[in-house]
């Protein structure tokens, strides 16, 4: 009897263990899965992080990290509240455990003095990452200093600072390829306690006719905060630009000798163009001559033309540095004059007296008469 009762007892404990351990391993099988599912299936959400993030009025910057190669799209947005001011999107790729950064411009004009931009970054429609960076305007973000000149240009940039108050500053000028960051210059700790000038030489060629962005980002060092950022941006168009030097040029009665230097780092490949016109017969005559040496910033070369068929007399000689547009880059004017060619002396005839030859001769028959007679 006690035997029947304790196996009644024992057989519903254990229908309920064995139940019980088949439900959690159930539930252990179904949380690996999970993990599984977003380790393997999916890795890019995990792969895909915002770096830093940094935005004012003029521009917006976003820095992405991915641990594998991975392509998208960054949505920069700015807002007043919940409302959207501006948007833009723009493409990235990156490559495994390498950053990219993308760097945008604003297009409007700031109506309120505080504003939230952020950026988001998608695959397709799905998000992976969203930062947001707060934005002040006006006497809030206003610097210790002022821009007076910010001016790049085919040899390099130059940015002169005036300050309010002494004070330090970080510089980094960057040269923009569309939303690309393609070159990065920085000046630590810059004293501003009088005008200070900054001037850099772009150290690579630059692209005939290409359209260039370059924007300074400078750091106000604070004591008890964080540095105060603010960044400017100037456009420029690439062109090829020499030179004439004026006191190298040689003209003379043979020729003419001409110097050119570089003045740009897009490379210059082209002419000498030598017109002389003649003062009094307004004939004009032009020589082309092609520079050995290919020009950029600081580079120098020296050509030259020899005159033909150029007649005595004074001219107008006008030079010009010409590219392969046939592009006049520079020009430069001056005067010349060939003078006529020196003739030998002519001996002037002996003038002879009237009769004088009459009378030789009339001797000359006497004389031989007479040795006749005697003989």
């Amino acid at each position: 009897m006690n035997k029947r009762l304790a196996c009644a007892i024992f057989s519903p404990l254990a229908l309920i263990s064995g139940a019980y351990g088949l439900r959690r391993k159930a539930i252990i099988r179904a949380v690996l899965l999970i993990i599984c599912t977003f380790t393997f299936v999916n890795p890019a959400v995990a792969a895909l992080e915002i770096v830093d993030f940094f935005s004012d009025f003029t521009t917006s910057e976003v820095t992405i990290k991915s641990s594998q190669a991975h392509q998208g799209k960054a949505v920069f947005e700015l807002m007043n509240g919940e409302k959207i001011v501006e948007s833009q999107e723009v493409p990235f790729e990156t490559k495994a455990g390498e950053q990219a950064s993308k760097v945008i411009i604003w297009q409007n004009k700031p109506q309120h003095n505080y504003y939230t931009a952020q950026v988001s970054l998608y695959n397709d429609t799905a998000i992976h990452d969203k930062k947001s960076y707060q934005v002040s305007y006006g006497t809030v973000a206003m610097p210790s200093f002022h821009v007076v000149d910010f001016s790049p240009s085919n040899k390099g940039v130059q940015l002169l600072l005036r300050p309010f108050n002494p004070g330090a500053v970080d510089v980094r000028i960057e040269l923009l390829d569309k939303n690309d960051i393609v070159y990065t210059k920085n000046e630590k700790d810059v004293y501003l306690t009088a005008n200070k000038e900054l001037k850099i030489t772009w150290p690579f060629l630059l692209t005939d006719n290409g359209e260039y962005t370059v924007r300074a980002k400078i750091f106000t060092h604070r004591l008890y905060a964080s540095p105060l950022i603010n960044t400017y941006i100037a456009v420029f168009t690439a062109n090829d630009e020499v030179e004439i030097l004026h006191d190298d040029v040689e003209v003379d009665e043979y020729g003419a000798s001409i110097t050119l230097r570089g003045k740009s780092r897009v490379p210059f490949d082209g002419f000498i163009e030598v017109t002389a016109r003649n003062r009094a017969t307004n004939e004009a005559k032009t020589y082309r001559q092609q520079i050995e040496e290919i020009l950029v910033s600081g580079k120098e070369d020296t050509a030259g033309v020899v005159w033909k068929g150029l007649a005595p007399g004074t001219y107008d000689v006008e030079i010009k540095a010409v590219n392969q547009h046939n592009t006049v880059l520079d020009k430069y004017e001056t005067v010349l004059r060939i003078p006529e060619e020196d003739k030998a002396p002519e001996t002037p005839p002996v003038k002879s007296t009237p009769g004088f030859t009459a009378l030789v001769l009339l001797i000359a028959v006497l004389a031989a008469a007479r040795i006749k007679r005697g003989g």
